[in-house]
């Protein structure tokens, strides 16, 4: 006739305690994975910026883009040709060395200097 409904204190606790989180799909394990640095340095060749979010540092990424769309606008003042492409070879060299040290790519030597 009528349904009964378990009450809070019925339910498992040990099942029901959290929410179960898939593990591999979090924004962590996306940044943990290993990248490759050649990848980050291409992107970034295409778009500067956009290594740096393959790489996992959205804010970066998206400063590098701005920097870039403020050097197009000073091109008129003849200072932007030389910001933009400043702005553009720091982007590839930066993503390529994101990835690197994300890898554990940079080994120290005894005297500390990085190889």
């Amino acid at each position: 006739m009528g349904k009964t409904y378990a009450e809070p204190s019925d339910i498992n606790s040990e099942n029901y305690s959290k929410a179960d989180i898939i593990s591999g799909y979090g924004m962590e394990d996306a940044r943990n994975k290993r990248k490759n640095p050649a990848i980050a340095a291409l992107l970034s060749f295409i778009v500067p910026g956009l290594g740096q979010i393959y790489a996992g540092d959205l804010y970066r990424g998206l400063a590098l883009f701005a920097a870039l769309v403020v050097s197009l606008c000073l091109i008129a003042l003849i200072i932007g040709f030389f910001t933009f492409f400043a702005t553009w070879v720091f982007a590839i060299s930066d993503a390529y060395k994101m990835v690197k040290k994300q890898n554990g790519g940079a080994k120290k030597r005894k005297n500390g200097i990085s190889v």
